[in-house]
């Protein structure tokens, strides 16, 4: 039972009829406290019902950040990407695969709009709706309504987390290749073990919109530092005819995990909307989320696209390896990249924090006891994704799995299942055609998913293999 004091007993109540508030109270009569604060699961804006938001952030700081989320570690990766593609199936893959997961994300967030019109919700977070969803759907998937609502809070926190700890290891990568050079090698573990003090500082800021100036310096950064490898990457470029449009089959599925992880982050995505000033102007053909997700798909396109050109069989996991690490230029990117990366990881972890607490934790603590554990708890986060990092310090591959394992859930195959049950009682249209959409969805993300899920594994596998003989 909630504290009596919680100030959302005063500001919130759910209006909905009697015999569905039944079936949903073990799980929103506790969550929805905290629904008028920042949440870390994404919220969808109903302009029906009046909705409050305590620190709002503008059109642009929500550019920003989406931007910021978006452009990461994976951008790195995308050269690779095509070497295991092909430069033609990669440009097609990048560009075919990026604009359906946005087309994805534009669908769950309508159905999110439409459930809370329906049910006169002024928000839903992501589990919420997927509870939700399914007690409108098929009596035979009912219920699983409470099991799918868990499973997409836990997919996202793994993610988020997943990134945080791939964050980790790029920087303490970045800083370990330039030790070496100006000092004497030290193994890159005790590089991960110093980020400890420094990411907890960031990840104390508990409140999205004071981390826009964070993600402003990050996204500066990383245009500086682009710009400089595209310098390298354009300088004497070799015939297109030596590159390989079409690859073998074999390591496509790690292009779908690789592409997945560089573009989708679908619990900021949400997150951002809610906290607008004006989220009417988040969606729509020249909305935010539309104008941000065009600018990443062109650049990773170009980038890998480029990338694979300059360098071909020789192109790395990440492509600050191709670079001469011995120049001052390169030097600079790896530095640059390292603190702009730094910048980014409270932005990432927010999500996740965000939903562990507010979700799980908060609902069972009384007031005076929660500023404090909330410090602790992110404390906690920080040290996990440091130790996760120590213990499997592979760049490539851990991206690859992160994203193939978990963004295939949460960003392709649960919008497929919501929507495939907002549409249940009102019909899938002519033809069908809005059934055949949502199992695209699901079938797409299972596929890719499961591939790229073994594929990592099993090189994983290998790389441990070798490792120990």
């Amino acid at each position: 039972m909630l504290p009596p004091k919680m100030p959302s007993r005063r500001r919130f109540s759910i209006q909905m009829n009697k015999d569905l508030r039944d079936v949903l109270q073990p799980i929103h009569v506790r969550a929805f406290h905290f629904l008028q604060r920042n949440l870390g699961s994404g919220l969808s804006y109903n302009s029906h019902i009046e909705h409050v938001v305590e620190h709002p952030i503008t059109d642009m700081e929500a550019f920003i950040n989406l931007l910021k989320c978006a452009l990461g570690t994976g951008c790195l990766a995308m050269p690779r990407a095509y070497y295991n593609a092909g430069w033609l199936l990669g440009l097609i893959s990048t560009i075919l695969l990026g604009s359906f997961v946005v087309y994805a994300m534009h669908v769950l967030l309508n159905d999110i709009n439409s459930l809370c019109k329906r049910h006169k919700f002024s928000t839903l977070n992501y589990s919420e709706t997927m509870e939700l969803a399914v007690l409108n759907g098929p009596q035979w998937l009912q219920p699983l309504g409470k099991l799918l609502a868990c499973q997409v809070d836990v997919f996202l926190c793994v993610y988020h987390f997943g990134v945080d700890c791939v964050y980790v290891v790029f920087v303490a990568k970045s800083v370990k290749e330039l030790g070496d050079i100006y000092l004497r090698p030290i193994d890159i573990r005790f590089y991960m073990a110093l980020l400890t003090l420094p990411l907890l500082l960031t990840f104390l800021i508990r409140d999205l919109k004071y981390l826009v100036p964070f993600a402003i310096v990050s996204n500066m950064l990383m245009l500086t530092s682009f710009a400089i490898i595209c310098s390298y990457i354009f300088c004497n470029l070799p015939s297109l005819e030596e590159r390989q449009a079409v690859q073998v089959w074999t390591h496509y599925p790690l292009v779908f995990g690789t592409i997945l992880f560089a573009i989708e982050s679908v619990g900021m995505i949400l997150t951002l909307r809610m906290n607008m000033q004006k989220p009417e102007h988040y969606l729509g053909t020249f909305g935010i989320l539309n104008r941000a997700m065009f600018i990443v798909i062109a650049f990773y396109a170009a980038f890998g696209f480029f990338g694979y050109w300059q360098y071909g069989d020789a192109t790395a996991s990440s492509i600050l390896n191709n670079l001469p690490i011995n120049e001052i230029l390169p030097q600079c990117v790896r530095a640059m990249l390292a603190l702009a990366i730094f910048f980014s990881y409270a932005l990432q972890g927010y999500v996740a924090i965000e939903i562990i607490w507010r979700n799980y934790m908060l609902p069972r603590l009384v007031d005076n006891a929660t500023r404090s554990l909330e410090y602790l708890v992110r404390m906690a986060m920080v040290i996990a994704s440091v130790l996760c990092a120590i213990a499997y310090p592979d760049f490539g591959l851990l991206l690859s799995l992160v994203g193939s394992f978990c963004l295939a859930q949460v960003g392709l195959i649960y919008p497929g299942i919501i929507n495939l049950c907002v549409c249940y009682d009102q019909g899938y249209g002519r033809f069908k055609l809005l059934l055949f959409r949502s199992l695209a969805f699901i079938v797409v993300g299972l596929g890719g998913g499961i591939a790229g899920t073994v594929t990592s594994l099993a090189l994983m596998r290998e790389q441990l293999k070798d490792i120990d003989n």
